[in-house]
């Protein structure tokens, strides 16, 4: 894929862009002034839509000079409506997102969709592992 199609669906918003040619997301900008309250999340526009091709799905992902956090974003293909953000606001005093301001940024991965086949748990343990079915470091921690 050379190009991602993007729709203004909001006349003022600010299209995705990288701000360096190499980095792996584009940076996506709020559409308009949120505030988010203390402990709780808000939803964010982004004013814009994308068509993502078959065979991929996009990630909205953090940036990293943000505080807030940024909840779960998969965009499927297919999806054609305006992205919206959801902001988690973890601090004891509101946020306020800006208009224009850089919310997170948007990766557009290949992706594989296999079909699902119901096994036996017998079937899956055919082949040896040393993991088994051990939550690696989670169980370590529960089990403290």
């Amino acid at each position: 894929m050379q190009t991602l199609r993007v729709a203004r669906v909001r006349s003022h918003a600010r299209l995705p862009n990288r701000k360096h040619p190499e980095d792996a997301g584009l940076d996506l900008y709020a559409a308009e002034t949120v505030i988010v309250p203390p402990h709780s999340p808000g939803i964010v526009p982004t004013g814009i839509a994308v068509e993502i091709p078959g065979g991929y799905v996009g990630l909205l992902k953090p940036k990293g000079r943000n505080d807030h956090l940024l909840g779960a974003g998969v965009i499927d293909a297919g999806y054609q409506g305006e992205i919206l953000a959801k902001i988690v606001n973890p601090f004891p005093h509101s946020l306020v997102i800006n208009a224009g301001e850089a919310i997170g940024q948007l990766l557009i991965l290949p992706i594989l969709t296999p079909a699902v086949e119901e096994v036996t748990p017998e079937e899956l343990r055919q082949k040896p592992s040393e993991r088994g079915s051990s939550g690696g470091i989670v169980d370590q921690y529960l089990l403290r």
